[in-house]
């Protein structure tokens, strides 16, 4: 499925972008090499990263009229469209860090975070003499994420790198904003989806490497160390059970947090087409409908787990939830007391 998934987002990047021709040569390199490499699930080359970014990512050059930082609150991941954490971020779940760090002369702030029980979102400031308004296309770091008591977690490195955690997130999301001489923002939102990631009170992101990628192709890294000190909001939670039975569907886990819906659920069936996956829907009580950006399946003998996590948060004031999966009946979903 991973290569389907290659190929649909390369799709994407042909019939909404443009590419220029030596862009595409060097995806085109990377997805010969990542495809001919056998990779585990926490590992991730970041040029296979920076490639699954293209068909989401947002290149602006609008400029912040304030310093404000409840202004800049409200803007921060304001590109992903994501309704999650629009409402998260209406109710202080989005917070302003506001900590810079300087490495081999590229400055890193990270001005603000999101972190909740399935999804992780940054927002970096960035200062370096690579960044060129009219020739910057991609950009990317490598980071590793530790807990309170400093035992790595997770990592996003290239596959030369050793990685000691067990990995939480495997879905990346990226956008550029405000590109300007020197200067731009990078966002970032990443997503779990096997297992609920555990608070980052305390936690501790380290970026040890930035990755440029000009518009003729060209690509430059910088070796460093960014350290930040995390304290997002509180994470909240709230299991969901089914409410009715479904022939030949089986609820296997719901839970609802600050932005994030996680769903877990199998099927009867042997299911190869992502796209019947990601047609998959989380429906409110008005039919309002709301779709994952990223899947996790696994396929034994006849039957299809399927894990996903919904752009849906615990503050929506619709609770009356469904799950419409094509060729079943929906299940709702009611909060288990």
């Amino acid at each position: 499925m991973k290569k389907n998934v290659e190929e649909r987002i390369l799709q994407e990047m042909n019939k909404e972008q443009e590419l220029p021709q030596s862009i595409r040569m060097a995806f085109d390199q990377s997805y010969e090499l990542i495809n001919q490499q056998s990779k585990k699930k926490t590992r991730l080359s970041w040029l296979k990263a920076i490639s699954a970014a293209v068909a989401t990512i947002a290149l602006t050059s609008s400029v912040l009229l304030t310093n404000d930082s409840a202004l800049a609150t409200l803007k921060a991941f304001f590109g992903f469209d994501d309704p999650g954490l629009e409402v998260a971020g209406d109710n202080g779940d989005v917070q302003y860090v506001g900590q810079t760090q300087q490495s081999e002369n590229i400055t890193i702030a990270l001005e603000h975070l999101f972190a909740d029980a399935y999804r992780l979102g940054l927002q970096l400031n960035i200062q370096s003499e690579n960044i060129e308004m009219d020739n910057l296309y991609y950009m990317s770091v490598e980071y590793r994420l530790y807990n309170a008591q400093g035992v790595e977690i997770d990592a996003l490195v290239s596959d030369t790198k050793t990685i000691e955690g067990p990995g939480m997130y495997t879905g990346y999301q990226f956008q550029l904003e405000n590109i300007k001489n020197n200067a731009t923002t990078l966002e970032m939102l990443a997503e779990s989806t096997t297992t609920a990631v555990p608070p980052l009170d305390g936690a501790k992101l380290v970026i040890e490497e930035v990755h440029f990628v000009n518009k003729e192709g060209g690509i430059i890294s910088v070796d460093g160390e960014w350290a930040f000190d995390l304290q997002p909001a509180t994470v909240e939670t709230q299991v969901f059970v089914a409410q009715n039975e479904v022939t030949g569907l089986e609820l296997q886990q719901a839970m609802l947090s600050n932005g994030s819906m996680y769903i877990s659920f199998t099927i009867n069936r042997n299911i190869e087409d992502e796209n019947y996956i990601f047609d998959t829907a989380l429906l409110t009580s008005n039919n309002e409908a709301f779709y994952a950006n990223g899947a996790n399946v696994e396929r034994t003998n006849e039957y299809t787990t399927i894990n996903l996590v919904f752009p849906y948060s615990i503050w929506n004031e619709q609770q009356s939830l469904s799950l419409a999966v094509k060729g079943y009946e929906k299940l709702r979903l009611v909060k288990k007391e």
